[in-house]
């Protein structure tokens, strides 16, 4: 089974570790959430890791991210565009 991790910026740490109960109820279909991790730097970088039954199933359901799910992750500080997603090899 493809793992990947997901890293990206938020601007509050806190409000995005209260996201992630919101996110991973609604990616449960196409993924399990193995853990999330913040910088130990402190800056507002962080990352999840998650097991990926089907990628094409995963990309398309981070593609169509519902309206709702869309504005909680606006809420929670996410900055889309400096998202990274690795895949293991």
């Amino acid at each position: 089974m493809p793992q990947i991790i997901v890293t990206a910026e938020v601007k509050d740490v806190e409000e995005w570790l209260k996201f992630k109960a919101e996110l991973v109820p609604a990616m449960s279909s196409v993924a399990s959430d193995g853990a999330s991790y913040i910088a130990m730097d402190g800056s507002k970088k962080v990352a999840s890791t998650w097991d990926v039954p089907n990628m094409e199933a995963f990309q398309t359901a981070q593609s169509s991210l519902s309206q709702e799910l869309a504005e909680s992750a606006k809420r929670a500080g996410m900055i889309p565009s400096t998202m990274v997603i690795y895949i293991k090899k």
